[in-house]
């Protein structure tokens, strides 16, 4: 399993971890206004892979939640420590 981001207001963190199916969980309190876009995006990021990804928002801006994304994914594939 791996982790990127933090709990902090206006920040997100993605949590990887390997699974047989791919699960795709979206955690936010504003789900319901932004939840497709985040969902989107992730889904962007990370198509072909088969892993269970948890998005807990806290409010983060998309280029925020993409950098979280590309940092967990970089650790997933084994390419940072």
């Amino acid at each position: 399993m791996v982790e990127a981001g933090t709990s902090e207001k206006g920040d997100v963190k993605v949590t990887i971890e390997p699974a047989n199916e791919r699960e795709i969980v979206i955690k936010s309190k504003l789900e319901r206004i932004y939840g497709n876009a985040i969902r989107n995006t992730v889904e962007e990021l990370t198509s072909g892979i088969t892993a269970k990804i948890v998005v807990e928002d806290m409010g983060a801006l998309d280029w925020v939640l993409r950098a979280r994304m590309e940092s967990a994914l970089r650790k997933f594939r084994g390419e940072e420590q």
